[in-house]
């Protein structure tokens, strides 16, 4: 007598019978052994592209710009140059990061009162800064308040500029606002309101409200945004490049020493201390993120309506964003009245020079595009497939490749830039003034963010799902295919459209990496303002952020609800 089972393997899909010792049929091994070895083959290939992507684009770079310097290099850290622009580099990170922090507070809070007027207004200031390139607020602050600046000489005919520590910290604060408030807005939207009306009801004040139940339960996404923040803050370069005038900073010191002088040893140096405290920030980050855990949400978090606010408070939010507000729409106004102006602040006549200027800037422009759309690309299939080789096998080396898929976000810009220029400079990867260098930066300065969202998403997705299939005969790449990249479809449009946005956007790392018959539009507005040329520098910049514009707008249209990204 027999026991009758049935195997999905079984040809016809008729029942295939095993003796009581539980053999299988010999054809049904055959196949078994056969999907057990492809599947292996699977995902050995995935994990060997995963890694090998990672160790030769993020690591190598990285340790082989340790062995640049040497001892000469390291003794010259003492010049009173280096340790000038290393002290400058902590002093405005600390004010910048501080400021950012507490206007991105501002916006958060306001965003999350329902009795907030204006709270559209507010979304849109806010999401200015983070889809057009950080650098065109320093831009813009050069025609607003520079010595031919439309308020500073125009309005009030003063011969003054913000050129220097107070005007880089004004940039800085107005440029990096918007992450603080991405990273405060869930939490105090998620902060339950029968918190607030209990502690209302205990006789408490709006202030006392505030300072012992908000504050506490925001606490961790502070720090949070506080450490985010810093990274961006001492890593930036193109602000500090176009305003910091005289004011020396750790970034800009790296490029003069790499591009101006040609010594990469020195460089290097300065690059491997600017990562010290990144590298500290980003791991003490990873840490309060993953200690964190949501108190705030409960099952009856959204039976009340939000507590309102006093209407002193309201005012004093609706003056203070209200400021920042117009400002920003200063700022950004400048840059399109500047690519239509003759010559900013001598003469005002109308003209359309400068965006002739852009059109014969236009390969640049195009450049960006396309290789910021291929790199946009090769990270969202890359991530997704990190997210899958670390989170779902269990290949020997998975903690490695999570921690080099994350570890370009703590790299600063300028020591991808210069660590890349001295690594593919020679054979055997001579890479070194080809598209290819530019479009693979590109992709490893977008990896983090496509990573952690296909994490994130991933990790949502119960491994039952994927194990159901296999159990009923499914390969790997049936799985992969049919199952989990379908799934991962919100993931998928997120980080292709961040990737897009942020390598049109990117400068730090590109700058290093570009020759004169490959041109990018980041760098080529911070190389015509260098020179002073205003207008043209105005016009490529406007011309970059309707491409960006134009590409989140079109993305928006194709994958509709899907595109869940810069929830403000």
């Amino acid at each position: 007598m027999t026991d009758t089972i049935t195997q999905p393997g079984s040809p016809d899909g008729q029942p295939a019978t095993a003796g009581r010792s539980g053999a299988l049929p010999p054809d049904w091994q055959r196949r078994s052994r056969r999907r057990a070895l492809t599947d292996r083959l699977t995902v050995g290939t995935l994990a060997l592209y995963v890694g090998g992507l990672l160790g030769l684009l993020v690591l190598v770079p990285t340790l082989y710009l340790l062995f640049v310097p040497d001892a000469a290099d390291w003794s010259r850290l003492t010049e009173s140059r280096f340790a000038e622009a290393s002290i400058n580099t902590a002093t405005i990170g600390v004010a910048s990061t501080l400021s950012a922090t507490f206007i991105g507070f501002l916006f958060a809070y306001a965003l999350s009162r329902a009795d907030m007027p204006g709270r559209g207004v507010l979304r849109v200031i806010a999401l200015l800064p983070l889809i057009s390139p950080p650098f065109v607020v320093g831009l813009a602050v050069l025609l607003l308040f520079g010595r031919r600046g439309l308020i500073t000489h125009e309005l009030f005919g003063q011969d003054v500029s913000l050129l220097g520590v107070g005007g880089l910290w004004l940039v800085q604060s107005l440029a990096f606002f918007p992450l603080a408030t991405l990273t405060l807005l869930p939490t105090l939207k998620n902060i339950g309101s029968t918190l607030e009306w209990a502690s209302r009801d205990l006789g408490w004040s709006w202030f006392q409200t505030f300072r012992r139940v908000t504050l506490p339960l925001a606490f961790p996404s502070i720090l949070n945004a506080l450490l985010l923040v810093a990274m961006f803050v001492i890593t930036d370069f193109g602000n500090p490049l176009l305003i910091g005038g005289g004011y020396r900073v750790l970034s800009v010191e790296a490029y003069v020493q790499a591009v101006g002088r040609q010594d990469f040893g020195m460089a290097a140096v300065l690059c491997v201390i600017l990562f010290v405290p990144t590298l500290i920030l980003f791991w003490i980050q990873r840490r309060v993120l993953r200690r964190r855990t949501t108190v705030t949400v409960s099952g009856k978090t959204g039976s009340l309506p939000t507590m309102p606010l006093p209407a002193a408070v309201r005012r004093v939010l609706l003056a203070v964003l209200g400021g920042i507000s117009v400002l920003m729409v200063l700022i950004y106004g400048s840059i399109l009245l500047g690519s239509f102006t003759q010559a900013w602040g001598a003469d005002w006549s109308l003209t359309l020079d400068h965006w002739e200027t852009a059109l014969l800037r236009a390969d640049d422009i195009r450049n960006s595009a396309l290789f910021a759309s291929v790199a946009a690309v090769i990270t969202t299939v890359s991530t997704l497939v990190a997210a899958y080789v670390v989170h779902r096998t269990r290949v020997p080396g998975r903690g490695v490749m999570d921690g080099l898929a994350v570890l370009p976000a703590a790299i600063p810009g300028t020591m991808i830039g210069v660590s890349w220029l001295v690594t593919f400079n020679e054979p055997p990867i001579a890479l070194t003034g080809t598209a290819l260098i530019l479009v693979l930066v590109m992709v490893v300065r977008a990896i983090p963010v496509g990573y952690r969202t296909a994490v994130t998403t991933i990790n949502q997705i119960s491994p039952s799902i994927d194990e159901a299939a296999t159990d009923l005969g499914a390969s790997r790449l049936r799985v992969l295919g049919r199952i989990m990249f379908p799934l991962l479809g919100g993931a998928f449009t997120t980080s292709f459209v961040f990737g897009f946005l942020h390598a049109i956007n990117t400068l730090s790392a590109v700058i290093f990496l570009t020759s004169p018959g490959i041109g990018l539009g980041a760098p080529t507005i911070v190389n015509l303002a260098e020179f002073g040329q205003w207008g043209a520098a105005t016009g490529v910049a406007a011309g970059l952020m309707v491409v960006s514009f134009a590409g989140l707008a079109l993305a928006k249209v194709i994958f509709g609800s899907r595109l869940r990204m810069y929830e403000l």
